[in-house]
């Protein structure tokens, strides 16, 4: 019988290496994968950044044109949410007493706008601070009393108000741009030193802010500054990643000139309604506008 025996190799097994990967091999990729997620992680975290700028600065631009709106209907502009408290949204008012009283927060309800737009790209409300006649404010644009409120002949000879400074050519100090902007609308930036937030009550603290973050985040202050982003602390100025921008006086009558709405009486003269005759008389038309120029019809109320 016929024996069957198991089948003979006729070359032994190669000792090949072993499947898969050495252990420095497995180290260069870890490596290499590490490089690209950090790099990812940049890229991402850049994006984020780019997409919180161009939300706040969008936003800046509708707090404005809001800010022109209730300019037109109110014949002034508002004050700010500046409770000690949670934030509420509404306006002081008067916020004449006092500097400070003109430092505060976008007051959202007020305006009549979202809340979310009231907030920067980073989740921190806009710092609003608005000229309230307090020196070196000449002109109280919050109030239509007469004696400190604004008139149309700002326009031709705007008061000294709320200043902005900027760095010099060579980086090195910081000059006067604009000495009388009338409201200025600030975003604390990422870092947010200084900003009242959406959690508490108080502002966030600048312990570790730039010097220019500091004057922005300065209650009752009327000097701001405007300047490139930088993270380098020993910079002139110090670190600073504020989003600054302002409205002149040009910028918030101009607009009603041009569209007519603009009316010396039905916007700006003090009685409610227009006096019996058809001009207002010099003791209800804010100081620098003729009587002559305040014609209404008798018993037009102010718009609202």
């Amino acid at each position: 019988m016929k024996r069957h025996s198991l089948p003979a190799f006729s070359k032994p097994l190669a000792r090949g290496r072993a499947a898969g990967f050495t252990l420095a091999e497995m180290a260069v990729v870890v490596l290499l994968m590490g490089i690209a997620m950090s790099m990812g992680l940049k890229m991402l975290t850049a994006n984020l950044d780019n997409t919180a700028y161009s939300e706040t600065k969008s936003k800046q631009e509708r707090i404005k044109l809001a800010l022109i709106g209730f300019l037109r209907t109110n014949g002034r502009l508002p004050c700010p949410d500046n409770a000690a408290a949670v934030a509420t949204g509404t306006e002081i008012s008067p916020c004449n007493a006092a500097a400070a009283n003109g430092y505060g927060i976008v007051p959202w309800q007020t305006l009549g706008i979202p809340r979310d737009t009231g907030l920067d790209g980073w989740g921190n409300y806009f710092t609003y601070r608005v000229a309230n006649g307090f020196a070196p404010v000449a002109r109280n644009w919050s109030s239509r009393t007469v004696g400190t409120a604004f008139d149309i002949n700002q326009l031709a000879a705007p008061s000294a108000a709320l200043t902005i400074q900027e760095l010099n050519a060579a980086g090195t100090a910081l000059v006067t741009t604009t000495p009388n902007a009338v409201v200025v609308i600030l975003s604390h930036g990422k870092n947010g030193y200084g900003a009242k937030t959406t959690q508490v009550a108080v502002r966030n603290p600048t312990a570790g802010a730039g010097a220019g973050e500091i004057t922005n985040a300065t209650g009752g202050s009327t000097s701001f500054v405007l300047r490139p982003v930088t993270e380098v602390v020993a910079a002139f100025n110090g670190a600073y990643d504020d989003l600054v921008t302002y409205l002149s006086v040009q910028d918030l009558l101009q607009p009603l000139m041009s569209e007519k709405t603009l009316k010396a009486c039905p916007g700006y003269c003090l009685t409610t309604p227009c006096p019996g005759t058809n001009v207002c008389t010099a003791t209800n038309v804010p100081v620098g506008l003729a009587a002559p120029a305040c014609a209404c019809v008798a018993g037009e109320p102010l718009p609202r």
